[in-house]
């Protein structure tokens, strides 16, 4: 057994970020570097006093300034790496295994510490570079004796944890598992993954791995929402040294560690960050795995049992946080505006400094032999418990009746554990015994299949480096800095075809994301110039944030979107100076995702708020922005279902509010309705969830089954339209009675609501009534009323709705020749609810009960009485304001479910024939009756 040692924690403090800058934040953080570890100082900014809270951690790494000397220290990339990443790095060479985690809200610098930039190589890139020196020059000194060789083996997994799923980012992404891959338990190193390993023999090759990785995440985020890519990433780097016997080739010492290298997503407070929809789903995701991260941490730190099977994240951690040396890298912003989110992470760091892991060395002479000796302790121990829990059961007596029943679940839980966890040893002996017998050529070779395999999922993409690419190309953009530029796509002379994948015939650059059609687009290349031309009749093809419809010429540092989320950067080496020169002297000096959204965006909707002038508010425009890329998507799912749906974002007045607002008008054959935002955004998630299941099953051949629940179809009531009363005669206390027009969201008039408003008399008397009668309520001054209580009755009678321009075609009876109009009514289980002041959120609805029936004219019939205490602000309302009648219903296109049975075909003509006639005379009814009650309604 190793001996315990405490978790090593670090604390980052990185410089301001624009948003900071803008913000006009100050610094609240510095560090002072002590005798033995260090201490991190911050203070308060809404507090009067000076007073700072202490941390005092192993290290404290001052990146804000190297001139503010008050800060502390100045600590760069390099001598970050000498402290943490170098230590680390020993350790595993003496084959004990570490982990390094960076841990913070998002945005605090958690990447640039892991992974860093270019120029400025974080940890991993570092920690690898260095392993591969140490073996060159273990290597160059030779084996310790003439009659032993040396074999190093350094392999690379790359794995993310995507909303609780484990995903491969080393394979191809079609071959992904629909619910990602699952976990095993192993001997020595907890729960694992079978992701691909890939061997590497230099650093180039890990380096190849890690942009492989990159690569892999551009290309999701492409896929499917490219501000959806965070995520939980962990590298592991596996180094092995075999000393082997070279007569017998026996292994006679085995030294192996793992390195997890984790780079985290960040927290946040998802209010804060404003965020909705899938990337509020993937906030969730992140911050409940983050808390069991803590969870565990805290039940270690107090020698408790923690409970690993909570996350994926916590899951794939236990080995490390149970053997091995672990280090954590705090990263927080120095800014005032994160107080809270900086106390947060200090106060994380505390608790995991108080947590001791033991760590052993993994050096084995008979690796095999040791790895079954593990095996069979596991077992053992697991025994052991099985046979506790059955002297408990036994001794309860269960066989009479009582017993222990917690006691008897136990044990069939254990004994249904052992049983899989048995079956994950076996499979984890037979791949540590390949992995034992594998010679360094066949790891090269094994190495080189997995890069041609990679090369061809990227979907035509050069591997070159970019500065030596002559032709022009294109360069994906990206909302994540690390991931733009890492796709590229080369335009050789003459026609390269873009497009979905298509066997028959294939296009030159494969993107399979939404909104992608087979044959999507062409581009031009003679040699001197580079048109693009759209080809697919419904592919969404912009250059520079315009929808493109004739053949376009593209030039240097022109912005092009593709489909849904595919974002680049036209790029013509040597034909910079005819280019776009709004980006000469800028900071970077070409275009990038921001600024490729934010054109794209006020293209957009500059075209559809061009009828509203400049009044409308920046917020608003942001959300009309969100409504249209929604509807974007939410059309290219449509029409990859072919689903007959269609969906438009509209601007209106909210009669509640009385202030402009978005929403999403959805269309479906003759029905119509209306989505308000937060609604939309629920269903664009469910559409995108099904576009992915559609998607899969269209790459791997399978039949695509539509879901039992139909997204598309809205069985939820929906708001039909609203009509507005004046109560000015109230006032004065006398009756009025009139048709409403029923005006829906969008402005279009649905039909008209019968009302009748009823003031009453003393005892509740009704009219009418005759001149002197003291019972009538009238006043000649509406003042006279305020200070008294009234009675106002309010009569709704019923609902004509318009006969619908687009309206159902009926099948004609049999004999009957041609076809017939019939106006099917487009709502059913109408309801109509109320209010005499809308504005007043105080006051309940008034809720009209359900017409059941699909008709024209659904009739209610409904009175209520309402007692009103007459204030001054009540009198005003009289006077000014309007009742607010809502009708809500069911879209005619959600049909109740009906049982299927079995009818032989001359049975289904028949009623088919029937279900016709009977269409046709309802039609034909509803038809007549709305003509007559409009009739009546214009001589009353």
């Amino acid at each position: 057994m190793g001996e315990e040692e405490a978790v090593k924690v670090a604390v980052r403090m990185r410089c301001f970020n624009q948003r900071e800058k803008d913000a006009e934040a100050v610094r609240i953080v510095r560090m002072e570097k002590l005798a033995v570890g260090s201490r991190t100082y911050v203070q308060d900014p809404a507090s009067a006093s000076k007073d700072e809270k202490k941390f005092d951690l192993d290290h404290s790494f001052q990146t804000f300034s190297r001139e503010d000397l008050e800060a502390g220290e100045y600590y760069d990339q390099d001598r970050v790496f000498d402290e943490v990443g170098r230590p680390l790095m020993a350790t595993a060479l003496e084959g004990r295994n570490v982990s390094l985690f960076a841990y913070g809200q998002t945005g605090a610098g958690k990447s640039f510490s892991m992974l860093g930039k270019p120029d400025q190589p974080g940890i991993i890139p570092r920690i690898c570079k260095a392993i591969f020196q140490e073996v060159q020059d273990a290597k160059s000194k030779g084996p310790p004796r003439a009659d032993l060789s040396v074999d190093y083996m350094v392999q690379v997994q790359v794995v993310e944890i995507y909303c609780e799923m484990i995903h491969d980012l080393l394979t191809d992404r079609k071959t992904w598992p629909p619910k990602g891959l699952q976990t095993r338990k192993t001997p020595d190193n907890g729960y694992v993954v079978d992701a691909l390993g890939r061997p590497c023999t230099q650093y180039s090759e890990i380096e190849e791995a890690i942009k492989m990785a990159d690569q892999n995440r551009a290309v999701g985020s492409h896929a499917l929402n490219p501000e959806s890519s965070r995520a939980h990433t962990i590298y592991t780097i596996i180094y092995e040294k075999k000393t082997i016997q070279t007569a017998t080739q026996k292994v006679t010492e085995q030294v192996r560690a793992r390195l997890n290298l984790i780079d985290l997503a960040g927290s946040e407070r998802c209010d804060k960050a404003g965020t909705s929809g899938q990337m509020l789903q993937e906030g969730i995701a992140i911050n409940m795995s983050l808390t069991h991260l803590g969870d565990c941490i805290k039940a270690l730190s107090e020698s408790k049992k923690p409970n690993f099977r909570n996350s994926k994240l916590t899951l794939l951690l236990e080995g490390s946080m149970t053997n091995g040396k672990l280090m954590m890298i705090a990263a927080v912003s120095p800014a005032s505006i994160c107080y809270e989110e900086t106390i947060s992470t200090l106060r994380f760091a505390e608790r995991i400094k108080k947590v001791k892991i033991k760590c052993r060395k993994n050096i084995t002479k008979n690796p095999v032999e040791e790895l079954k000796n593990e095996m069979e302790q596991r077992r053992l121990e697991m025994q052991q418990e099985i046979d506790e829990l059955k002297k408990r059961v036994a001794g309860g007596g269960v066989v009479g009746g009582g017993g222990d029943s917690e006691a008897v679940d136990k044990l069939k839980e254990m004994l249904k554990l052992q049983e899989e966890e048995a079956q994950q040893m076996r499979e984890a002996l037979d791949f540590r015994m390949r992995e034992l017998q594998e010679t360094p050529s066949e790891r090269e070779a094994r190495s080189k299949e997995i890069a041609d395999a990679h090369r061809k999922a990227l979907g035509g993409a050069s591997i070159k480096n970019p500065d030596e690419i002559t032709l022009p190309h294109l360069r994906n953009l990206n909302a994540d800095l690390r991931l733009a530029d890492t796709l590229i796509y080369e335009i050789e002379r003459g026609d390269t075809v873009i497009g979905r994948m298509d066997p028959e015939n294939p296009p030159k650059f494969e993107f399979n994301g939404m909104g992608m059609q087979p044959n999507h687009c062409k581009m031009m290349f003679d040699g001197r110039r580079v048109y693009l031309r759209k080809e697919a009749e419904h592919a969404r093809v912009l250059v520079n944030g315009r929808p493109v419809e004739e053949d376009t010429e593209l030039k240097h540092h022109y912005r092009l979107w593709l489909g849904g989320n595919y974002a680049f950067r036209f790029v013509f080496p040597n034909r910079e100076k005819e280019g776009d020169p709004q980006f000469e002297g800028k900071d970077p000096p070409y275009p990038t995702f921001a600024f490729a959204e934010e054109e794209m965006c006020k293209a957009a909707v500059d075209q559809e708020s061009a009828g509203h002038g400049s009044s409308l508010s920046k917020d608003l425009l942001l959300k009309l922005n969100d409504a249209l890329r929604g509807c974007e998507k939410a059309n290219q799912v449509a029409r990859d279902l072919t689903r007959n749906v269609e969906f438009t974002a509209k601007i209106f007045k909210n009669r509640i509010t009385d202030e402009a607002d978005v929403c999403v008008v959805v269309r479906e054959g003759p029905s119509e309705w209306q989505w308000f935002m937060d609604k939309f955004q629920t269903r664009l998630d469910s559409f995108a969830q099904e576009w992915e299941n559609w998607d899969r099953c269209r790459q791997s051949g399978e039949k695509y089954q539509p879901p039992a629940e139909d997204p598309f179809t809205d069985n939820e009531d929906l708001l039909i339209g609203e009509a507005d009363v004046w109560l000015q005669s109230l006032a004065h206390m006398m009756e009025f009675e009139c048709s409403a027009p029923v005006v829906s969201t969008t402005g279009k008039v649905e039909g008209q609501v019968h009302v009748q408003l009823m003031p009453l008399g003393k005892n509740g008397s009704k009219g009418p009534w005759q001149p002197g009668d003291v019972n009538d309520p009238f006043v000649d001054e509406p003042e006279e009323l305020v200070g008294k209580t009234i009675q106002v009755e309010v009569r709704i009678m019923e609902v004509i709705f318009d006969a619908q321009p687009d309206s159902q075609t009926v099948a004609p009876p049999p004999g009957a020749e041609g076809e017939q109009e019939g106006n099917l009514c487009p709502f059913h289980h109408v309801f109509l609810r109320y209010k005499l002041n809308p504005k007043d959120q105080s006051i309940p609805w008034s809720q009209v009960p359900v017409c059941k029936e699909s008709t024209m004219n659904p009739t209610f019939n409904y009175t209520e009485v309402h007692e009103l205490v007459v204030t001054h602000e009540l009198l005003t309302n009289l006077k000014e304001g309007k009742l607010l009648i809502q009708v809500w219903g069911l879209s005619s296109a959600v049909q109740p479910n009906i049982e299927a049975q079995e009818v032989s075909d001359d049975e289904d003509a028949k009623l088919d024939e029937m279900l016709a006639e009977r269409q046709q005379k309802l039609a034909k009814l509803d038809r007549e009756i709305a003509e007559a009650r409009r009739k009546l309604v214009h001589l009353l």
